[in-house]
């Protein structure tokens, strides 16, 4: 199996030559951080305001913050799941050809993905919950749970069918079975590599832009998550491309 540097340099040439990641990454990823961003810092506005409707402050605020938040995070994460599989969608030409020349128009790759949105939704919320559950007993039988299901999105993507429950689940368990310690330190070298180095370059442009004018605080988180929704997006792909080395494995065996 490739290690982690030589399969974020075969994402990377998959990348640059599938332009649609970038539209993806803005606007099912970037744009659905930016508003609830912007959404946030207007009800701090109102609140150090102390506009007043006959509550007082905080009960108003509390209100107000519910009356928005609990919509727009619903839309929110409709929109990045939608996000993610999509980059997935676009991905999985990865498993049948490395070079990726053949490329999706954004419309296709969204239509294409609708139907997945709610199952692979459902099934992450119970590989959540799995997880969580193991992670009380002790950290270790969580991570390895999570490790060992980290595949179940791309296996269901790549298979077509949408389908419920465990499935996906125990198909990707079993596929990584006897490779999870391999799976676990490429996962956590990309993840170093890619998060780490954009960590860096966000507290530079916070600390940077702020010294100049704190009146740029703005601009610097919006280009923060820009820099979280393509890394974010990058990273899929990444999994992706591990994937694919673990599926040659799988069929040499």
């Amino acid at each position: 199996m490739k290690n982690a540097i030589e399969i974020i340099g075969i994402a990377w040439n998959f990348y640059r030559k599938q332009p649609v990641l970038n539209q993806i990454a803005f606007w099912l990823l970037f744009a659905p951080i930016g508003l609830i961003d912007a959404i946030s810092g207007m009800i701090d506005t109102v609140a150090a305001q102390g506009f007043n409707t006959g509550m007082n402050t905080m009960e108003q605020m509390t209100a107000m913050e519910f009356a928005i938040t609990i919509p727009i995070v619903i839309v929110l994460v409709y929109l990045m799941v939608w996000g993610h599989i999509c980059i997935l969608m676009v991905s999985k030409k990865m498993l049948s050809s490395g070079s990726g020349r053949s490329r999706s128009s954004f419309k296709a790759v969204r239509d294409q993905s609708k139907k997945f949105i709610i199952p692979l939704l459902l099934v992450g919320i119970l590989r959540s919950i799995t997880t969580f559950l193991w992670a009380l007993l002790l950290i270790v039988p969580g991570v390895v749970y999570s490790i060992r299901t980290v595949f179940y999105d791309i296996l269901m993507i790549e298979g077509g069918k949408v389908i419920y429950g465990r499935q996906m689940l125990t198909k990707s368990t079993n596929m990584v079975k006897g490779h999870g310690w391999d799976i676990f330190v490429r996962l956590l070298s990309i993840g170093v590599c890619i998060f780490g180095s954009t960590g860096l370059v966000s507290a530079a442009l916070q600390i940077g832009l702020t010294a100049i004018d704190y009146r740029l605080e703005n601009l610097a988180i919006i280009l923060i998550d820009a820099i979280d929704a393509y890394a974010g997006m990058f990273f899929i792909v990444c999994t992706v491309a591990l994937y694919a080395e673990l599926k040659k494995l799988s069929t040499t065996k």
